[in-house]
């Protein structure tokens, strides 16, 4: 069994290795990895460099993409990247979890079912794995493009947070539970 990458990115970015936590040396490594985590598919070299180094010309961008690919290897080992001359993405056979993918997942989950018995717990869990707001307290210095993308991030998982835990509420009140609908509704 391959061993399972998982990157909690609700609150401050955690990353596992089977569950043993890894420290990334460089921010950049974390956010390299967070937006091909939530971007799947393969981006061109020259956007991800722009995207991290913006005021660097291309050639100094580069070498430190393939530096952060380099760190990315070294800390988290071979086979989770999916990396060529023109493109860089996560490697499609990797076992790669994210929190915000079970987040999205579970409300979707919630959102067809009509039975509030069968919502609620849904939607227990995926207000469980809300931590804190995407990428809190995590930014990068002289990356606005980054910057400016995870605060959109941010905001659209906040709102989501936000509407589950307000059906939460009203599933509880349907139900009779005055107690739990309102421990929801104050969050």
């Amino acid at each position: 069994m391959s061993p399972r990458l998982a990157l909690h990115l609700l609150g401050p970015p955690k990353l596992e290795i089977d569950g043993s936590p890894i420290t990334a040396d460089r921010r950049k490594a974390i956010a390299l990895l967070a937006y091909l985590a939530l971007n799947r598919g393969r981006h061109t070299r020259d956007f991800l460099s722009a995207l991290l180094w913006p005021d660097y010309d291309q050639i100094k961008a580069f070498t430190n993409l393939r530096h952060i690919l380099w760190e990315i290897q070294k800390t988290f080992g071979p086979g989770w990247l999916r990396v060529n001359r023109e493109t860089i993405g996560l490697h499609q056979d990797a076992n790669v979890w994210v929190d915000v993918h079970r987040f999205e997942s579970l409300l979707s989950e919630s959102q067809a079912q009509s039975d509030v018995s069968l919502r609620i717990p849904l939607l227990t869990e995926s207000v469980k794995l809300y931590r804190h707001h995407f990428l809190a307290g995590f930014n990068l210095k002289n990356a606005p493009t980054f910057d400016e993308w995870s605060l959109t991030k941010a905001d659209e998982l906040r709102h989501k947070h936000t509407e589950a835990l307000t059906l939460l509420a009203e599933d509880y009140y349907l139900l009779g539970d005055a107690e739990s609908a309102l421990h929801y509704a104050r969050r």
